[in-house]
């Protein structure tokens, strides 16, 4: 790994703060412990309920918790931490959702220049040798 990468690294997962420590809990924390968590930063940092709350503290709270309060989201991003990817979070999300669609022509057919089995049903089942016929692959 180079010095490049590296600090690629760093940076990618600067520009993702922790959302466990905005929210003041950990990642073993309930979502009721985070909720109440939550609630206690937003009467602190809310626009409407303090006059001193910057609002760039509140929109980090407000994005920490659309993540870590909701299920997936948080099972998302444990899974992004544990990755250590050098990719912001939002990026990573945005590659996890992309969906291949895929487009198939049902009007083709396979086409075999041999007969089927069925066609040639009645005449295996009238042969008399039937065993032979079976060892030399031909049914």
């Amino acid at each position: 790994m180079n010095l490049g990468t590296l600090l690629d690294q760093q940076n990618a997962q600067k520009q993702t703060p922790d959302y466990y420590d905005i929210l003041r809990c950990s990642p073993q924390s309930s979502q009721d412990q985070v909720h109440r968590e939550y609630r206690l930063l937003a009467l602190q940092h809310h626009p409407d309920k303090s006059p001193e709350g910057s609002s760039s503290q509140w929109d980090a709270i407000r994005e920490a918790y659309e993540v870590i309060g909701n299920d997936l989201k948080r099972a998302q991003y444990d899974r992004w931490r544990m990755s250590k990817l050098p990719l912001p979070f939002k990026q990573w999300v945005r590659s996890q959702t992309h969906a291949v669609h895929w487009k198939f022509d049902y009007q083709r057919t396979i086409q075999s220049s041999q007969k089927s089995w069925w066609d040639d049903r009645a005449r295996i089942d009238s042969s008399d040798d039937v065993y032979q016929r079976f060892r030399n692959y031909e049914i």
